[in-house]
C-alpha cells in the first residue's frame, strides 16, 4: 500500500533524536556544541597517504602516540597509499569535519600535486591546515656503484651519458620529484624519474641499484650505514647526521632548493572549539624530547606552526610550485 504520510523514514530517526535530545534537555544546537566540547571521545583516525617505513609515516607514528597521552584517545595512524598522496588525501577530503579523521600530509599534497595532477577535491577549499608538524634535511642520495662522489662528479657524468641516470621519487606530484626536476632544470642535466607509491620502495630501488638516485631524506639512514651515499644536503644548513656533506647553497644551487616539509589538516570546516584543542595538543607534542628523538634518525626536525601563519605558508608554496612546475615542465609520469 502507498503511503502518503509526508513523514520519511529520515524524518522519523531525526523527530527521534530530537526527543532524545530534548529528554536529556539540550538543543540540537546545544548538543552540538556540547560533542565539540567533548571532543575527543572515542579514537581519532591519522591518514597517512603513503606507505609505511617512508618520511611521511616516521613524521606521523611518534606525533599520533604522544597525542595519545596528551589528548586520552587512541590516535592511530592509517597508512593509505597511491597516486602521489592523492587516495589518502580524497578519503580525508570526504571525512565528515568533526576532528576524528586527520591528514598527515607531506608539502607536495596541498602545493604540488595541484598543478601535476587530476585531483578529485580542491587542496585549496577542501581542507583545513592545522599545523606544520616537521621539517625534513633533504638529501640527494645515490648507489655505491656510481662513478662520481659529489654533486660536480654527478653533473659531468649526467652530461656524458644524457638519460641514462634514473632517480625515484616517492611518486608523481611529491617534492621528491620536483627536487630531482629542479636540480636537472639548475644544471643543464637529464635524469629519468621513476614514480613509486612513496619513499620506502623507492630508497628499496635505490639499495638495489634500479635507480641510481634519490632526492629524500628517507636515504639518510642507509647513507650512514654505507650503503648509500651522500652529494648533498638539501636545506640551509649543514645535517648535524651528516656534517661532512655539503649543502645545496654552498655548492651555488640555492635555486635549486626544495625544502619538504610535514603537517595536519583535517577536512574543511572543522569547527573551532576542535581545532583549538587539537592545535594545543599538536604544540605539546611537537615540544617533547620523546618525537625529536624519533624522528632524528631520519632528518626529520620537529616543527610547530599554526593558525593563519600555516595556512598562508601552504597558499604561498602553492603559488610558488606553480610556478616552478610550469617553468620546468614537470609533469606526472
Amino acid at each position: 500500500m502507498h503511503n502518503n504520510n509526508p513523514v520519511t523514514r529520515r524524518g522519523l530517526a531525526a523527530l527521534a533524536g530530537g526527543g532524545a535530545l530534548a529528554a536529556a534537555g539540550l538543543r540540537p544546537g546545544a548538543a552540538h556544541a556540547q560533542q565539540q566540547h567533548d571532543w575527543p571521545n572515542r579514537p581519532i583516525t591519522v591518514i597517512a597517504p603513503y606507505p609505511p617505513g617512508g618520511t611521511t609515516d616516521l613524521s606521523a607514528r611518534p606525533v599520533a602516540l604522544k597525542l595519545t597521552e596528551i589528548l586520552g584517545q587512541p590516535v592511530v595512524v592509517e597508512n593509505r597509499a597511491g597516486a602521489g598522496g592523492s587516495i589518502g588525501a580524497a578519503l580525508v577530503a570526504r571525512a565528515a569535519p568533526d576532528g576524528y579523521t586527520l591528514m598527515l600530509f607531506a608539502t607536495a599534497i596541498l602545493t604540488i600535486s595541484p598543478h601535476i595532477m587530476n585531483l578529485p577535491y580542491d587542496p585549496a577549499t577542501a581542507f583545513t591546515p592545522v599545523s606544520m608538524v616537521s621539517v625534513a634535511y633533504g638529501v640527494i642520495a645515490a648507489h655505491p656503484s656510481v662513478p662520481f662522489r659529489d654533486v660536480a662528479g654527478l653533473i659531468a657524468y649526467a652530461k656524458a651519458n644524457p638519460g641514462r641516470l634514473r632517480f625515484g621519487s616517492a611518486g608523481n606530484g611529491t617534492i621528491t620529484q620536483l627536487s630531482g626536476e629542479l636540480f636537472a632544470d639548475a644544471t643543464g642535466i637529464r635524469i629519468e624519474h621513476v614514480p613509486y607509491r612513496g619513499s620506502a620502495p623507492s630508497l628499496t630501488d635505490l639499495l638495489a641499484n634500479r635507480v641510481q638516485l634519490l632526492f629524500d631524506s628517507v636515504a639518510i639512514p642507509a647513507i650512514r650505514e654505507g650503503r648509500a651515499i651522500a652529494l648533498a644536503t638539501n636545506a640551509p644548513t649543514r645535517n648535524p647526521q651528516l656534517p661532512d656533506v655539503p649543502t645545496m647553497r654552498e655548492l651555488g644551487l640555492e635555486h635549486a632548493e626544495a625544502i619538504p616539509w610535514f603537517g595536519i589538516a583535517a577536512p574543511a570546516g572543522l569547527p573551532a572549539p576542535v581545532l583549538a584543542k587539537l592545535t594545543s595538543g599538536l604544540q605539546q607534542a611537537l615540544a617533547s624530547p620523546d618525537v625529536a628523538r624519533a624522528m632524528e634518525p631520519m632528518g626529520l626536525t620537529p616543527t610547530f606552526e599554526a593558525g593563519e601563519a600555516f595556512a598562508e605558508r601552504v597558499r604561498r608554496e602553492r603559488e610558488r610550485w606553480g610556478e616552478v612546475v610550469r617553468r620546468i615542465g614537470a609533469r606526472a609520469q
